[in-house]
């Protein structure tokens, strides 16, 4: 404790040790300042704890509407997600954001498998372990993530300006919560090829191929034919179908290497190695 009259540091009691100058009213201060530093730091730990367990609470909330929603387009695909609209846009993106989630980790789990089983055959033929080129996750998951992600969503977005084309008075919000109603079926393809890569099951690239094959061809059209259902006006459903695969295969075309190139990469330090 500092003396106010000397500015001498006293171990405790209510003198200074040097002046002798009365310290009980430092000694009430500081008593004073402690509890409220106590109750200030009490306040401030019940609000954090208050607002962890309200996002708890709203992502518990928000994971088992998704779930029912999801749940109820498997039941009934068309049926189910034809009339659906902005009401289903956070739905939507986040159908989106699992699509180009699996994809990569499907990448990374049958490259891995893969590494493991010639890493188990080989007995040592290249002169090394093969696990030492275990894909890297942040070059086949993360980055192609984002690739993937920028993907579904132009291609959404190709799908809002050929209804728009056809004169149907649309917002982005429902074309994105109806496009991810429509993508439901093929996240759970994709989810299926998913725990099968996980358990080293080769087929599981062909249930990936089915995936995003039917994502591409079957939602753009199921999406636009959903908004011109009672309409004759403006681009008609099958040209705006094919406008829409144009530019797919565009997309394709120009983020081909941010999506495939980290698995090439990968497969070719790998073949390097073996030769």
């Amino acid at each position: 404790m500092i003396c106010p009259n000397c500015n001498h540091e006293n171990q405790g009691g209510n003198f200074c040790e040097k002046c002798g100058a009365n310290l009980t009213a430092v000694n009430e201060t500081a008593a004073t300042v402690q509890a409220s530093v106590d109750e200030s730091t009490a306040a401030q730990s019940t609000k954090n704890e208050q607002e962890s367990n309200q996002y708890l609470e709203t992502t518990k909330n928000v994971s088992k509407q998704y779930f029912g929603h999801f749940v109820d387009r498997l039941k009934k695909p068309y049926e189910n997600s034809y009339m659906s609209g902005s009401d289903q846009f956070v739905n939507g993106i986040i159908t989106m954001v699992l699509y180009a989630l699996f994809i990569p980790l499907i990448f990374f789990f049958t490259l891995k498998g893969l590494i493991s089983d010639i890493d188990t055959f080989s007995g040592g033929l290249f002169g090394g372990s093969a696990e030492a080129f275990t894909p890297p996750f942040s070059d086949v998951v993360v980055k192609p993530f984002f690739a993937y992600f920028v993907f579904i969503v132009l291609v959404a977005i190709t799908c809002f300006g050929a209804i728009t084309l056809g004169k149907v008075q649309v917002n982005v919000k429902e074309v994105i919560g109806r496009f991810g109603s429509f993508l439901v079926p093929f996240v759970a393809i994709l989810l299926i090829a998913l725990l099968l890569s996980i358990l080293k099951v080769n087929f599981s690239l062909v249930i990936l191929l089915i995936g995003m094959s039917g994502s591409m061809f079957m939602v753009p059209p199921l999406v636009i034919a959903s908004f011109k259902r009672n309409g004759n006006q403006g681009l008609d459903t099958f040209y705006g179908s094919l406008l829409t695969y144009v530019v797919i295969f565009i997309l394709l075309y120009i983020m081909g290497d941010f999506l495939f190139e980290a698995v090439k990469s990968v497969i070719s330090s790998f073949l390097s190695f073996g030769f």
